[in-house]
């Protein structure tokens, strides 16, 4: 009986909910995007941008962001999926989003740290809303939870 408990409680476990510090932050970006119509009132882009993510709150620092992706517009809305990297040199990590369409907010997840900086082993998921801007430019605010190594 008690080996049974065991592998139940090892299963529910792993079903954890991710547990980190809360974290939020926007990300300015000035794009460099190309698009195709895919129809009257529909397309395909890619997606790439650069700037400053802004963190008010948690682990991380505000740095240096660069972002890429690809996605389909239409009356339904926007669909995307891409990547973002951030910070520099031996401090970064990277992110990956995406957002179905219809939906008005995103998910992201951070997928790792790169280099020996502080962020290698670094986790993290949340939610995501982005404005497109005049002039070529968007906002992406953002809010979820980080865990830092130990």
């Amino acid at each position: 009986m008690k080996l049974r408990y065991l592998i139940l409680l090892a299963t529910l476990s792993s079903f954890s909910t991710f547990a980190g510090e809360t974290a939020k932050g926007s990300n300015f970006m000035v794009l460099d995007n190309q698009t195709w119509p895919t129809g009257e009132e529909s397309g395909f882009y890619l997606f790439n941008g650069t700037g400053i993510s802004n963190v008010v709150e948690g682990p991380t620092e505000t740095a240096a962001i660069e972002c890429h992706g690809s996605g389909f517009w239409g009356p339904e809305g926007t669909k995307s999926h891409g990547v973002c990297i951030h910070g520099v040199d031996s401090d970064q990590y990277t992110s990956s989003y995406k957002r179905e369409q219809g939906q008005s907010s995103g998910m992201w997840e951070i997928t790792h740290g790169t280099g020996t900086g502080k962020y290698l082993g670094i986790a993290g998921q949340g939610t995501y809303t982005t404005n497109m801007l005049p002039g070529g430019r968007a906002i992406s605010n953002w809010q979820g939870e980080i865990t830092l190594p130990q």
